[in-house]
């Protein structure tokens, strides 16, 4: 699996000043260009190299589980770690602990590599906010009423988290 996101993951020095780095895989009109200086300018993520920070690559579930973590402040786990599969050198450990301590993962492993899909990520968005109720039903067509996810997607959706691919797919 190609996994561009690996290096956003060393730990991104602050910047001095507004400087962010100028990707030449982003073009200032890109849809997401704000969203990526402002993840960059708040030490959430780096590029994948020093002018690349691959858009298009697939994140892990350790990977979002860290961006996540960062923009949250980086907050010490307050319990020993549950995942019998992590030594706690791993760059996403503290993350990993992290979203167990808020309901966002469980079990006793940690499946660090699993491609993170948008349904996975609207759920751990929507598990770090509480699990609310959604305002509004799920519109979309490929989002089956009874997934573990419905509720999170519809609720992203009717905060701005997200929207859909299409009026009627997500």
């Amino acid at each position: 699996m190609q996994n561009g996101c690996k290096s956003h993951f060393a730990q991104p020095e602050q910047p001095a000043g507004p400087a962010v780095p100028s990707f030449t895989d982003v073009k200032a009109d890109a849809y997401y260009a704000g969203a990526m200086k402002w993840a960059v300018e708040h030490g959430i993520t780096a590029g994948t190299t020093a002018t690349t920070f691959s858009p298009n690559a697939t994140c892990t579930t350790a990977h979002i589980l860290t961006f996540m973590w960062r923009a949250a402040g980086s907050p010490e786990p307050t319990a020993a770690s549950p995942f019998t599969n992590l030594n706690g050198s791993e760059y996403y450990a503290k993350a990993a602990v992290w979203a167990y301590e808020n309901g966002m993962v469980s079990g006793t492993t940690f499946d660090a590599s699993k491609p993170c899909t948008r349904a996975a990520t609207m759920e751990y968005f929507w598990k770090q906010a509480g699990s609310p109720k959604a305002a509004t039903t799920n519109k979309f067509t490929d989002v089956a009423a009874d997934s573990s996810y419905a509720e999170a997607v519809a609720w992203a959706v009717a905060n701005g988290v997200t929207a859909g691919t299409s009026d009627s797919t997500f």
